[in-house]
């Protein structure tokens, strides 16, 4: 919990970082809502039926605008999946640059301002070592947390015949239950591999994961437990959003800038919580135990040819076994 506390500390003095991260995730997401928001100005057609939005969303105004404008919004809603895409990609890349901010903070005690230009050349060095890291990481949930759908699925639809149906909703949250746990596990070694990959200077994504793997399953109290707490917390942001979200009912130009602030606060928060877990990962990290890592012995190699003592005589040599016979007799 030491760790936690001290780069929650640490966070609260970056918030230049976290700005910035912002104002990336701002930028990205006004790149989709200008277009959109244009659009729907020109296909709403002065119509009152959006009107209804304002108290909730009504499935009935929706259906029929996108049977009406779906031509127009359909190209605005491809952007908005490749966006998404980037984003992800970005939240990978910055990783980078967060990590060398805690770094400076870990060795000064007083208070490093950030510099924009270290950032983005962290972000640039390293880059590449966790775009693959991801990948690896992407694998592992798949394979190692999907088996568990499937899993689900196959039991599910065995015991269909005999369970009732609240019953085989019990088995299929059980195994759903199971996903989430080892997804989110698999995702937390891969942050400490990222810290890994960051500290010891390796390039071997795969080999990073496993080492960190070895590092987090020994400790999961210290590791996955500060991971899962921080997970609470998104969820309890998330709840608060909604239930401001019903509470303020966006009735007119007040109610709308009021929900406008909160949305951004939100926002504000994620991009917090994404500086505080990496910081988070890299304290953890720094008071464990470090594995060793795997060494494959070197296979030994059998010499060529064995030399000869300089005291047997060499028989191959033409005139050895006469001089031999000479001094025998």
């Amino acid at each position: 919990m030491n760790a936690l506390f001290l780069s929650f500390r640490q966070t609260l003095g970056s918030l230049r970082l976290i700005w910035l991260l912002y104002g990336i995730t701002l930028g990205l997401g006004l790149l989709a809502a200008l277009p959109l928001y244009n659009t729907l100005n020109v296909e709403d057609q002065n119509s009152l039926a959006f009107l209804n939005l304002l108290n909730g969303f009504d499935y009935t105004v929706f259906s029929d605008f996108i049977h009406r404008s779906g031509r127009a919004i359909s190209p605005l809603i491809s952007v908005g999946r490749w966006l998404g895409v980037l984003y992800v990609l970005l939240s990978v890349f910055v990783a980078g640059g967060i990590l060398e901010r805690f770094a400076q903070l870990s060795a000064s005690h007083t208070t490093v301002p950030f510099k924009t230009g270290a950032f983005l050349a962290a972000c640039a060095h390293y880059g590449g070592r966790f775009i693959r890291l991801f990948g690896v990481t992407c694998l592992f949930v798949l394979v190692g947390a999907g088996l568990w759908l499937v899993i689900g699925t196959l039991v599910s639809m065995t015991l269909s015949d005999i369970l009732t149906e609240r019953g085989v909703f019990w088995v299929g949250l059980a195994f759903f239950i199971l996903f989430i746990i080892t997804a989110t596990l698999l995702l937390c070694i891969g942050d400490y591999a990222k810290v890994l990959m960051f500290r010891e200077n390796e390039r071997n994504a795969l080999r990073a994961f496993g080492r960190a793997g070895r590092l987090v399953w020994p400790n999961l109290g210290r590791t996955f437990g500060p991971y899962w707490l921080l997970i609470g917390i998104g969820t309890v942001l998330f709840g608060l959003y909604f239930l401001i979200d019903d509470l303020i009912t966006m009735r007119n130009w007040p109610t709308i800038l009021i929900m406008l602030m909160v949305q951004q606060a939100f926002i504000f928060g994620r991009a917090g919580l994404k500086v505080w877990s990496l910081g988070t990962a890299y304290r953890v990290y720094e008071s464990l135990p470090k594995p060793a890592p795997m060494v494959l012995p070197a296979p030994a190699v059998e010499p060529a040819y064995e030399p000869q003592s300089s005291l047997e005589p060499d028989v191959d040599k033409p005139g050895a076994a006469s001089a031999t016979e000479a001094v025998d007799g």
